[in-house]
Parts: C-alpha cells; structure tokens; sequence
C-alpha cells in the first residue's frame, strides 16, 4: 500500500510532496535527485504527475496550490 495525502483533491504521495517541498525552496531537479539518490528522469516523472493531478501549467502554480492547501 502507497503512502498518500490528501489535500481535498488528488491525491499526493509522500515522494511527491517531499520533491514538492524541495521545488518550493527553489531546488533544480538534478540538486533534487542528488538529495533524494534518485535520477533526475524519476524526479521529472513525479513533477509530472503532479502537474497532472493538480491540473497545473507549471511547478510555480503548482508550489502556490498546495501552499495554500497546506495553510488551511
């Protein structure tokens, strides 16, 4: 069974909002995958799916989302 959240939407994994976390504190996806021993490819991926779950145009809309998910 998958770790999961949710913020009254999709939801998010525990990786996903991990790397989520990391793009909201400006990290690239290579600084990311070196933090999390993970290849940039799967970082992509995750950032991805979450764009697709959230239904956002890009990591900036996403980051301002789930900022807002998480202050409520």
């Amino acid at each position: 069974m998958e770790n999961t959240i949710k913020l009254n939407g999709p939801k998010l994994t525990l990786r996903e909002i991990e790397i989520l976390d990391f793009i909201a504190k400006g990290f690239s996806s290579k600084q990311i995958a070196d933090r999390l021993s993970i290849s940039t490819n799967t970082v992509a991926n995750h950032r991805r799916n979450m764009l697709r779950k959230r239904g956002a145009k890009s990591s900036a809309e996403l980051v301002s989302y789930n900022s807002f998910q998480y202050a409520i």
